[in-house]
Order: C-alpha cells, then sequence, then structure tokens
C-alpha cells in the first residue's frame, strides 16, 4: 500500500506539466458524494500518462473521475498537490483490507504540553474541592408514601456549617449528610430562604472538617472554563467540565409558584439530578457558585457565591429576610411597543398592573405607566433578564427606603417617590397529597398571576401526569373549596379533610376554575404517580 501511494506521488510530479490546477472537496448532500477537479486533458488520458501504477490503481481512479459526482471547473483554487493526497487515499481504497493490520494505530506517547498541563490543572482542583463535598440523602413522607431523595451539598466552616438548596430538603424529616471519608451524620436545618433556594444545614462532626470559602462570583466571566462537582443520580462526587455560557440568567418560577430571587450563572457542564446543591468551581480553585437547575442539553444554571454569602449574612443577623416591595407587576418595554406607541427613542418598563394600596399605588403609579428611572438609575428593561436585574435591586433594598421613580403617562414625563413595604409573605404553605397534586395557600404573588378574585381557598400549583388528581381532571389553577361538604379555606383545612376521606373509595373535590366551579371525582385507590412503587427520587 505504501509503495503505491510512493508510486503514485512520483509519477504525478513526473507529470506535473499535465496539471493545472486541481481541487477537491468531499460535500455529504442528501448522501452523495461529490467530487471537483480540473485538468487540461481528458481525465482517461491523464491516466494513460501514468505509466508504472497498478492497473487496479488506475480503473479505481479512472471510474471516481468518470462517476456522476465529478464536475471541471474552470476556475479551481488548489495546486495540482492536491492531486496526491487524493490519489493516495484512492490507493489507500484500492488496497486490501487486510493491509490494515500491517500497520496498527500507535497511541501517542506525549501530548501537547498544554492540554497536559490543563488535564493535570483540573485534577488537582477536583481532587482539592471534592473533600469538602457532601452527599445528602432527605427521607420524607406524602401522604402515605415515603420518599428517598439525594442531593449534593457544600462545607463553609470546620465544624460542619453546610449550604445546599432549598429544594433538596425542603419537607425533610430526616436529612442525612455522608462526608468523603463515608461518615454518616444527622443534619438539622438551621436557616434557609425559599426565593434564593438556599438552605443552610448543621452537623455536629467528631473533627474539624475541610471546607470552602466562597469567591466573588462578579468577576466571572462568560466563556471561563468552570468545573461542577455532585452527585448525579446517586454517584458521589461526579466531576462535569464546561464554560460559563451566560450571565444573570432569570428562570421565572419554582413548581410550587413561588417566584425565585435570581441572578444565574448559566453554564454548559452537565447539571444532572443530584448534582444540586454541589459547588461550580473556576479555574482558581474558588467556588463561585451553588448549583440550582439542570435542564438537560447542556444547560445548567447556578446561583451566584455573592448571593449565598449576602442571603447566609443577612440570615445569621437578622434569622429572616425582609425584602423591600414595590407592588408592581412588570413587563419589559421593548422597542416595539416604543415604536407602536410612537416614541421609538423611549426606554424603561412597562406597569402591567399594581396591588391594590401598595407602595406603587400609593405613590401613584398605575397600569400603563412607563417607568424610566427607579432610584435614580435609568431603567432599560427591554428584556426578561434586564426586567429580573431591576426586581433584584427593588428586592435588594431595605422596607421603609424611600425611591424616586420617574415615569411617563400619555406621553409626559412625570416624577413621584414610593416608601417601600415589607414584601408579602411568599413562601406558601403547601400540602403535597398522594393523590397526584399540591396546593397552596393563596398568597400576593399567585394572586397576581393567576389573576384570582380573593385569596381564599387552596390554590392547585401542581398536578402529576398519571394521578388521581389528573385522571379526574384536576388542573393547575384550580382553587380548591370544598373536600365532599367540608368548606377548605387555608392549609390546615384541605389537610384535615384530606386525613377525613382517606378511607373512602371516592371523594369530591369542588373547585373553582376562573368564574366557573367544577367538581373533580377523586379514586383514592390510585396515588399520586402513575407507579407508587417508585418511591426513590434525586434533586
Amino acid at each position: 500500500m505504501a509503495k503505491i501511494s510512493e508510486l503514485i506521488i512520483q509519477t504525478i510530479l513526473e507529470k506535473e506539466n499535465l496539471l493545472v490546477r486541481w481541487l477537491f472537496r468531499v460535500q455529504y448532500r442528501r448522501g452523495i458524494i461529490s467530487y471537483y477537479t480540473k485538468i487540461h486533458r481528458e481525465p482517461s488520458l491523464m491516466f494513460k500518462n501514468l505509466q508504472g501504477s497498478s492497473h487496479r490503481l488506475k480503473a479505481v481512479g479512472f471510474r471516481l473521475l468518470q462517476s456522476e459526482g465529478f464536475i471541471f471547473m474552470k476556475n479551481s483554487l488548489f495546486s495540482f498537490k492536491t492531486l496526491v493526497v487524493t490519489l493516495a487515499s484512492a490507493a489507500c481504497l484500492a488496497a486490501p483490507v487486510a493491509a490494515w493490520a500491517e500497520e496498527p494505530v500507535q497511541p501517542i506517547s506525549k501530548g501537547h504540553a498544554l492540554f497536559n498541563s490543563m488535564q493535570e490543572h483540573i485534577i488537582k482542583i477536583s481532587d482539592h474541592i471534592k473533600s469538602t463535598v457532601v452527599h445528602i440523602e432527605v427521607l420524607s413522607k406524602v401522604g402515605n408514601q415515603r420518599r428517598k431523595a439525594t442531593g449534593s451539598g457544600l462545607i463553609l466552616s470546620p465544624d460542619g456549617k453546610i449550604v445546599t438548596n432549598y429544594h433538596v430538603i425542603d419537607k425533610a424529616q430526616l436529612i442525612t449528610v455522608i462526608l468523603d471519608d463515608k461518615s454518616k451524620y444527622t443534619a438539622e436545618i438551621i436557616r434557609d430562604d425559599q426565593q434564593t433556594d438556599l438552605a443552610f444545614l448543621k452537623i455536629k462532626p467528631n473533627r474539624a472538617l475541610p471546607y470552602a470559602q466562597l469567591a466573588d462570583s462578579d468577576k466571572v466571566q462568560v466563556g471561563e472554563w468552570i468545573i461542577a462537582v455532585g452527585n448525579p443520580y446517586g454517584f458521589d462526587r461526579t466531576v462535569s467540565f464546561g464554560i460559563v455560557s451566560g450571565k444573570g440568567r432569570f428562570i421565572p418560577g419554582a413548581d410550587n409558584g413561588v417566584p425565585l430571587i435570581n441572578d444565574f450563572i448559566q453554564i454548559d457542564a452537565l447539571i444532572d439530578p443530584g448534582n444540586s446543591g454541589g459547588p461550580l468551581v473556576n479555574m482558581n480553585g474558588e467556588v463561585v457558585g451553588i448549583n440550582s437547575i439542570g435542564v438537560g442539553r447542556g444547560q445548567g444554571f447556578t446561583i451566584p457565591s455573592n448571593i449565598v454569602k449576602d442571603v447566609d449574612s443577612r440570615l445569621e443577623v437578622e434569622g429572616h429576610i425582609q425584602r423591600g416591595w414595590l407592588g408592581i407587576f412588570m413587563q419589559p418595554f421593548t422597542e416595539e411597543y416604543a415604536s407602536f406607541i410612537k416614541q421609538p427613542d423611549l426606554r424603561g418598563l412597562l406597569v402591567s398592573d399594581t396591588t391594590k394600596d401598595s407602595p406603587a399605588y400609593k405613590a401613584g403609579l398605575r397600569s400603563g405607566d412607563i417607568i424610566t428611572k427607579l432610584n435614580g438609575k435609568v431603567v432599560n428593561a427591554d428584556s426578561d433578564e434586564a426586567l429580573n436585574r431591576v426586581k433584584l435591586e427593588v428586592a435588594q433594598l431595605l422596607p421603609n427606603a424611600k425611591v424616586p421613580i420617574e415615569y411617563i403617562r400619555d406621553g409626559k414625563k412625570h416624577e413621584t417617590a414610593a416608601v417601600l413595604g415589607v414584601q408579602p409573605n411568599v413562601t406558601t404553605n403547601d400540602i403535597e397529597t398522594s393523590y397526584g397534586f399540591i396546593a397552596n395557600e393563596i398568597t400576593v404573588a399567585s394572586e397576581l398571576e393567576y389573576r384570582l378574585l380573593d385569596r381564599d381557598g387552596m390554590l392547585v400549583s401542581k398536578v402529576e401526569k398519571g394521578s388521581a388528581a389528573a385522571n379526574a381532571s384536576l388542573s393547575v389553577g384550580d382553587v380548591i373549596t370544598k373536600v365532599n361538604d367540608k368548606p377548605i379555606h387555608n392549609a390546615k383545612d384541605l389537610k384535615d379533610a384530606l386525613n377525613s376521606v382517606k378511607n373512602d373509595k371516592h371523594f369530591l373535590i369542588t373547585a373553582k376554575r376562573g368564574l366557573i366551579k367544577v367538581f373533580c371525582l377523586i379514586d383514592t385507590s390510585t396515588y399520586g404517580v402513575a407507579d407508587p412503587s417508585k418511591t426513590e427520587k434525586e434533586k
């Protein structure tokens, strides 16, 4: 095979005067391989002059040149020497298959120094951070079912303070933390913040633990390399590698309808079930975030470390976080909307609604107003992400703060000031049932989101596919008002009512769906999921 290739090269070089220019390109188009070339003479004459080559090679080459895929072009881009490579490849194809066995592919003894150095660095960082990552097991009970969930956490102090996601430990009856050395400890929740999806645990180790320090996440740059560490699907301390894909990402909400206060870092490193609560680490070995959400296809979202530090310190001092509240429902003010109202250069945010008696309402803001300046800063909320920035800035202000506001109404500029209130409780008192639905007490946020007339009853925030609730046509957004003949006003009412019918074959849920009343007959023999035997899940 090698001799044939050498012969072709030698022959072509001797016959250089036969060729002017040569172009060879392979395209896969509709399953057809196309070849492009140009020579001065007919292809048959070229192969006649390639004396000394094998008849088989000439036949193969002639068939290639004469094939339907060959198009002769007047202006080629490559020199005739491209033919050397092309025909050498043809020789390889023409050679017997057994010839491949004579020259097996050899491993590369030494890779590129840059890649070797990078690989060693990643291994070093991974080994360094793994000892601070813990495996979290959570036992909970939903209805008659016991559930076991797993997640990840990061040790923040030598005496055993651990940060994880709120959704990892939500509704936990027992939390077990497994350290790097496989030792196990029972953990207690010392503080949490549902709106940022953060929770802080405490264990009592018998030794000082290795711990991580949180770095400045504001220094994270799009495109930089990062490492995510966690326990996906229960596999301890798994490492995934990628880059920062974006910053300031906004996730609209959670499964239970609680609005998230977030400013996520987007990464393409895999975040699988069980990774939640694990660290995001930069190439300096610094923790820049806590992994929270994975949506597949290389899209993961991480809570910035600066938010983690802020929430931790405020919870430690205040016991709970009080956030400023303006009381308006915002939406992006786009260039298209600006053009529609014949003010193409106008920038700001659109007030779609105001809560009655809220700080914004008392300050004179109404639906349709366009806020152009808030607390001394120019507003340009032309996207959901930009709008989220404004919400974050308001939420980070303390109640009773006086906030100056400039806005446009009917083409005229106005000025006012709002004294921020305390953000109403958005942490829901929810009931997760064994019939496949979750119901929440109605908050200010959910009242606005679902356009409810009052806060009486329990709002259905989730319905499991294939569950008893789904089979009975209960839907997200329904407000439960009765179970059989028992009125439902709050979570306690619903819990008591469901306990009273657990031995019944059927029971009736009466609910409001918008302005109409619906009746949903629940079959108690059907559990909340299609396969009730599956009680394991990872977070």
